[in-house]
Order: structure tokens, then sequence, then C-alpha cells
């Protein structure tokens, strides 16, 4: 197997379990609206990295890096937005 495709298929499994791994946290707020087990600085911590990862991500064209840092963007966006909303 070509090292490029190899690396790909490595980057879009890593793509698709980086992004899950938030989804629950989310999906919990979303459903009781509760944030007070959340760190507010450490999801505001990750949506920074997150920014500067997808912007990485699309200097190098790395598709994957793109991806899943698009929506953890998103999804700690979310979280950062509801743990100030119920304060």
């Amino acid at each position: 197997m070509e090292t490029k495709v190899l690396a790909d298929i490595i980057g879009y499994i890593a793509a698709i379990i980086g992004s899950c791994m938030f989804m629950p946290q989310a999906y919990q707020i979303w459903k009781t609206k509760d944030t007070s087990g959340v760190s507010l600085m450490s999801y505001f911590l990750l949506l920074i990295v997150s920014i500067i990862w997808m912007s990485y991500g699309i200097l190098m064209d790395a598709i994957p890096v793109i991806l899943v840092n698009a929506i953890i963007t998103v999804l700690s966006s979310y979280i950062v937005f509801m743990k100030f909303r119920n304060r």
C-alpha cells in the first residue's frame, strides 16, 4: 500500500474517532441543559486549539485535520456557549 494512501486512511480514522470523543458531552448538555460538571476553561482551550489545528490543516491541505477540527470547533463552541448561557 502506498504511504500516502495509508497516511490518509489513518488520518480519516483519527478524524472519526476524534470527532466522536466530544459528541457524548455535547449530547448530554443538549439533552439535560446541565453544564455544572463541565470545565469552561478546558473547553475554551479546546476551542482555541481546534481553530489553530484547523488553520494548520487548511494551510497544509490536510483534509482529515480540517474535518476533525471543524467538527470539534462546532462541538466545543456549543459546549462553551451553553456553559455561559446556563450560569
